[in-house]
């Protein structure tokens, strides 16, 4: 300890020499640059990073006569690099303000100056006039109905409305610009050092961060740069006519972010010398997502996939493998895995479906069905859905209503998958046995143990089932239902994505009881572990000690595909049916992506988040705040009612409530009486 109180004592005459030389623990540089003075570290920090090229060969820098020389950026990156990051993380973290949504925000490197709309067309809304722009604000990623508004003077595709400019001014009028600029331009000139560094040294390098750096400063880090990543991206210019990879110093730091990346994961794949076990990953994939994506534009992003598709390779092979560069098949958000939000991922599916029904010769079915009672809905449900066997959007009303469009078609899968959930296998689906088994412990639905052979009846609404879920992805309609996850892993494996071969993990989501059975037999010994552990399938009596590990593997395989195929199949391939031909969700959505996607998360109703993005239009202040405060004082189970009754779904979107984009909009006209100052709401 009291080696550090003289190092303390010495580090205002040479601080950057006795960080990056003296000290070999990295927690110890990372306190020592804690108690320097920020901004005299980080110039010299940032002189480091530029240091010259002298005769043609790399040379060391002095940064000061009264000590050694420090060690140089010419040097291997895994010598100096991480201590150079130590060194800076202190002034590094935290120095980027944040929007109400909790995302970074950095000032556009050019001036902004006003706009304004002298022609064009517009159009009468309940709120007022909405102008027609042809712009959408780059902050929240709305269009911009304003007459007024705020554009790049330099050129740049960067546009702000009036609120998000004025917010945004705010912001940065509390924080330390001078610190925030810094931020930014230290995290691309070590991301630009690191990728242009040799690939076996970009290999030492992430193993110092993996096993050598401590836990918390790599978490700082991480949160760190993906801080300076998502205020950047608002000023990438993304449009569909933009060449997005341009914008070098946002794509080394996204590769940088990779490397991190791989860094988390090393412990997870590899033992050190002396350890029992694996670790597992450092930090969640959860730290690296960067949720400013959700500012871009989706259809470009999409736009941008479909022309570098066939040449993408995995980011983690890009940047440990192979002489980093910044090409179209790298600069696609898309490709960049964790780092992307699931709501960006989803508005992309949702171009890619749109064009492909585009293509399509009369996209859209039109079906009427009854209400109730709920076995009539049940039949006219199944009825329907069976005459979808393309890719075809479904647009179902109710029998002697009046109401049409997205809304009734919602609450049309709401309540038939509601209906198709307490179906049974007799007459009319109404007596026998339970088509669905629903497990209380695990608080999911499963097929139930029919027999043999089912019903045309049966196995029609099982395939309606099927399609119902792909039209619900076409309509962007999250379900009130609960599947195992493995059951999304077997929709996308049977449409063509090469999803992982399913386990004894998969098999504990369904049956605890039963994986822990089969794990307990591949852990015993015995000659007698047939007649121990006897198993129920046509191949049980083949079971002995020698081949335990394949014949578990075996029995799984056998329990997903053949256990239920009668009721398994006609599920599948109704979803099949509908999604086939979708190259998109093959390659890029996962089965816990699928799943949320489709059902959500199940967490209650957060009314703060819900205000982000929420539109309440046609109503005074006073009304607006009433509005909320009512909402807030609900309980739990009242707010998930709300939820539902808005959207069909009580479940939280996957990226947060923020996404919900609640809209109240009054209807009618507003009448004020002048002489009492009442005002009415005429409905």
């Amino acid at each position: 300890m009291s080696d550090m109180t003289d190092m303390a004592e010495t580090l205002p005459e040479a601080p950057l020499e006795r960080l990056l030389e003296a000290l070999t623990d990295y927690a110890a540089v990372y306190a020592q640059a804690a108690a320097v003075d920020s901004a005299e570290l980080g110039e010299k920090l940032t002189e480091l990073l530029q240091e010259p090229r002298r005769g043609g060969e790399p040379k060391r820098r002095r940064l000061s006569n009264k000590t050694p020389a420090p060690v140089g950026v010419r040097d291997p990156i895994e010598t100096w690099l991480p201590r150079l990051l130590a060194a800076g993380l202190p002034r590094l973290s935290g120095a980027l303000v944040k929007d109400h949504r909790g995302l970074s925000v950095l000032p556009h490197p050019h001036r902004m100056e006003k706009k304004i709309l002298t022609s064009g067309a517009c159009h009468l809304t309940i709120s007022g006039i909405a102008y027609h722009t042809k712009r959408a604000c780059d902050n929240c990623d709305r269009p911009i109905e304003d007459r007024v508004w705020f554009a790049c003077a330099e050129g740049c595709e960067v546009d702000f409305c009036c609120q998000c400019h004025e917010h945004l001014q705010t912001l940065f009028e509390t924080g330390d610009g001078q610190r925030a600029v810094w931020a930014s331009r230290f995290a691309a000139q070590v991301a630009q050092r690191a990728l242009q560094a040799p690939a076996e040294e970009r290999q030492a390098f992430i193993d110092i961060l993996a096993f050598d750096w401590p836990l918390q400063m790599f978490q700082d880090l991480v949160r760190a740069l993906a801080d300076v990543a998502d205020a950047q991206v608002v000023h990438l210019q993304d449009g569909a006519d933009m060449d997005v990879a341009a914008d070098a110093d946002f794509w080394h730091l996204v590769g940088f972010l990779q490397l991190l990346r791989c860094a988390n994961q090393k412990p997870a794949k590899e033992r050190r010398f002396g350890e029992l076990m694996l670790r597992g990953p450092r930090v969640p994939e959860s730290h690296f997502v960067l949720g400013g994506l959700d500012k871009c534009d989706a259809q470009a992003e999409w736009e941008r996939w479909k022309r570098y598709k066939d040449h993408v390779r995995p980011p983690e092979e890009v940047v440990l493998q192979a002489e980093f560069q910044v090409s179209g098949a790298f600069a696609l958000f898309l490709v960049q895995g964790p780092l992307v939000p699931l709501s960006f991922r989803e508005r992309c599916l949702e171009a890619d479906l749109e064009d492909r029904l585009v293509q399509v010769k009369r996209p859209v079915l039109s079906c009427q069905v009854p209400r109730r009672p709920p076995r009539s809905l049940r039949l006219g449900a199944a009825k329907a859905l069976s005459r979808v066997d393309q890719l075809k959007r479904l647009e179902a009303h109710f029998t002697r209503e009046r109401g049409r469009g997205l809304g009734v078609m919602r609450e049309f899968l709401a309540l038939a998958m509601e209906a198709f959930m307490s179906a049974k296998s007799g007459k009319n689906l109404e007596e026998g046995q339970a088509l669905w088994d629903y497990d209380p412990n695990t608080r999911t639905f499963w097929f139930s143990e029919l027999p043999a052979p089912l019903s045309a009846q049966c196995q029609s609404l099982f395939r309606a089932c099927g399609v119902l879920l792909a039209q619900a992805l076409l309509n962007g309609t999250r379900l009130q239902v609960s599947f195992p996850p493995l059951l999304y892993s077997l929709l996308l494996r049977h449409i063509g994505a090469s999803a992982p071969r399913l386990g004894l993990t998969d098999l504990a989501s369904l049956r605890p009881s039963l994986a822990k059975g089969l794990q307990e037999l591949l852990q015993y010994e015995g000659s007698d572990v047939g007649e121990v552990f006897p198993l129920d399938w046509p191949r049980g009596h083949e079971l002995c000690s020698s081949n335990r590990a394949e014949h578990v593997e075996a029995f799984v395989e056998w329990f997903f595909t053949e256990k239920f195929r009668s009721q398994l199949k006609p599920f599948l391939d109704g979803f099949k049916d509908v999604l086939h031909s979708c190259d998109f969700l093959q390659t890029l959505v996962n089965a816990s992506q699928l799943e949320q996607i489709l059902c959500g998360v199940e967490e209650p109703l957060d009314v703060q988040q819900l205000k982000v993005k929420a539109r309440v239009e046609g109503f005074d202040h006073d009304f607006k705040e009433i509005f909320w405060s009512v909402l807030e004082s609900l309980d739990d189970e009242q707010k998930r009612r709300f939820a539902l009754f808005v959207s069909a779904c009580d479940r939280r979107p996957p990226e947060g409530w923020q996404h919900f984009e609640l809209q109240v909009q009054r209807r009618g006209r507003q009448v004020k009486e002048s002489d009492h100052h009442i005002t009415r709401y005429v409905r």
